[in-house]
């Protein structure tokens, strides 16, 4: 067990910790936010080292946390108030003595009162109630006990009436909740409401405790005073108080510390007296003490790989992604760098603050429907792994089509030259290019991004003396050059104009256009590239081509028109035209 000496104070919808790093207090809004302040302070008992002394140390200790209670009170209650008139008594107080010594001055006569009350509720009625029973003949001894019996009746049928009341309810409940946090801490669990949810709400170190001890210190200590007139035991009572709560404070200081039997049967009068003073929080009221005991022992709020797991799916459920389960646990294990085996295995780990806040922006991007290659930045095509940014088409299995009807075209060691025209990132004439150990791929696009993209694909894969990247509007450049192919393959743009804006929102929103649209019936690409393609091929070449679904019939007239022989459609698994080879 955890050994620290973190205490804490209900509050109006809020909790107050006391830990190393300061006082902490959380709010509950109306508005359903937490608001947590956090104060350094020095204890009295630390900044005077005369204070600390056994016995001392308890008055000192008392004053202090009742200071700071009422200041931790009156800023709770700031949260909810309403806006009114002030009096005419606070408007003197605050002209006479400023604002900040007026607060002071309210808080110094909140204590007077309160403690006058407190002697004239818990002192003054039963002494005068316990004087009745001197009549009787009763032995000094006798009435003490007889006043200290009416004491606690007094305390329980309090405690009992107020926490009646809604309001002073709620603040059981925080109070409930501040101490099953404390033993949660002290356990050495991680601070989740669930773990908070299974502690104990009665803890020996308790104010509640404390008040019981006061209880029974004084009538022991009071049995040895006599039984002098009203007065004098009143006078007598409140003198002794520093005297009471000193060894009170010692004692409720070892409960905190010790396991054994005894302890126990001294602590057990004032757990039972919490079942009164503490009610059991919901959730929320959890979530308020776990934010307070964490700002006071200065702990960073991170999440385990499962909460963030459990976000992700809900923010992309939410979204109406079909695939929010996989691309949740694909983001994650970028961010962390792990596989989907590690998240599943390790479902308790906590993730940095930073990694946390990572996570949370890629699925930000993800909701607002960026593809996940963009977010990734890696695709998978032809079994091997490709960089892909926004500014290139993404590459997809259907392309594939494509490359393995070309391949039929090349022998495992026959020495080709292959143009890849309108490239994008590269994967076709890359794929080729890997899969064929002795061919040669020229890259051709016209824009930057494509180039940037194509040259760090061919990087990746240890191509860069078989493939080059060549800028070119379209086949300009190569027969400038005056280059010839044995194979011109390309996906150009081929979807209409009109088309465009009728795309799934990850396409159309994202996608580069310059790589879609293919004009108004999607064919312009094609006719300049079937007409220029003569000059670029060597006899016999191959011009293999990726098209769209309706396309098959119209560039295999095309290509025929032009001189092209043997020309085939050729279909995808789903029965798709999807891929136009023929010879030149």
């Amino acid at each position: 067990m955890r050994k620290c000496d973190v205490g804490g104070q209900a509050v109006i919808e809020g909790v107050m910790m006391r830990g190393s790093k300061g006082i902490a207090t959380a709010i509950r809004t109306s508005k359903g936010n937490i608001k947590v302040s956090v104060k350094k302070t020095v204890p009295l008992t630390k900044k005077y080292k005369i204070l600390s002394l056994p016995f001392i140390r308890g008055i000192t200790a008392l004053l202090d946390s009742l200071i700071i209670g009422i200041k931790t009170l009156n800023y709770s209650a700031s949260f909810f108030e309403q806006e009114e008139e002030e009096s005419a008594f606070e408007k003197w107080i605050k002209n006479k003595f400023g604002e900040k010594l007026a607060g002071d001055l309210i808080i110094t006569l909140t204590m007077i009162i309160s403690f006058a009350v407190s002697i004239g509720i818990f002192i003054g009625i039963p002494t005068s109630i316990a004087s009745i029973f001197k009549n009787f003949g009763f032995s000094s001894i006798i009435l003490n006990l007889i006043e200290a019996s009416i004491r606690i009746a007094i305390l329980i049928l309090y405690m009992f009436l107020i926490s009646k009341m809604e309001d002073i309810y709620r603040v059981f409940q925080y109070h409930g909740a501040e101490h099953k946090t404390i033993f949660c801490y002290e356990n050495e669990q991680r601070l989740t409401v669930e773990n908070v949810k299974k502690q104990s709400r009665l803890h020996p170190r308790c104010g509640t405790n404390f008040i019981f001890l006061t209880m029974f210190v004084s009538i022991l200590l009071y049995t040895f005073t006599g039984w002098g007139n009203f007065i004098e035991r009143i006078i007598i009572r409140i003198v002794l108080l520093p005297v009471v709560a000193g060894i009170s404070y010692e004692i409720i200081k070892w409960l905190g510390r010790s396991e054994s039997k005894f302890s126990k049967i001294i602590a057990y009068p004032g757990l039972m007296l919490q079942k009164l003073t503490t009610k059991e929080p919901d959730d929320m009221q959890i979530e308020v003490a776990i934010k307070s005991l964490m700002a006071a022992e200065g702990i960073k709020d991170m999440k385990t790989i499962g909460e963030l797991l459990i976000y992700g799916n809900q923010q992309l459920k939410e979204a109406e992604i079909d695939t929010y389960i996989l691309d949740c646990q694909l983001l994650l294990t970028k961010v962390l760098n792990k596989d989907k085996i590690y998240l599943i295995l390790n479902k308790d780990e906590e993730v940095s603050k930073l990694n946390e806040n990572k996570f949370k922006q890629l699925i930000k991007k993800r909701k607002e429907k960026m593809p996940m290659a963009y977010i990734l930045k890696d695709v998978e095509f032809m079994g091997l792994d490709f960089y892909v940014e926004e500014g290139v088409l993404i590459p997809r299995g259907d392309t594939e089509v494509l490359v393995e009807e070309v391949l039929k075209h090349i022998g495992e060691n026959d020495d080709t030259s292959i143009c890849d025209l309108c490239c994008g990132s590269g994967a076709i004439g890359i794929s080729l290019a890997a899969l064929r150990n002795n061919i040669k791929v020229d890259l051709v696009d016209l824009y930057p991004i494509p180039e940037k993209v194509t040259k760090k694909n061919i990087a990746k894969h240890n191509l860069e003396e078989r493939t080059e990247f060549i800028k070119s509007d379209l086949l300009n450049k190569i027969i400038e050059d005056g280059k010839k192919y044995d194979i011109l393959v390309s996906n150009p743009p081929y979807i209409a104009d009109e088309v465009i804006n009728d795309l799934m929102e990850d396409i159309r929103d994202y996608e580069p256009h310059t790589a879609l649209a293919g004009g108004e019936e999607g064919m312009d690409f094609y006719n300049i590239i079937v007409s220029e393609s003569h000059n670029v091929l060597k006899k016999n070449g191959i011009l293999a081509f990726e098209i769209g679904y309706d396309q098959g019939e119209k560039v295999k007239v095309l290509m025929e028109e032009k001189g092209f022989k043997n020309v085939k459609v050729i279909q995808d698994l789903a029965g798709l035209d999807r891929v136009v080879i023929g010879n030149f």
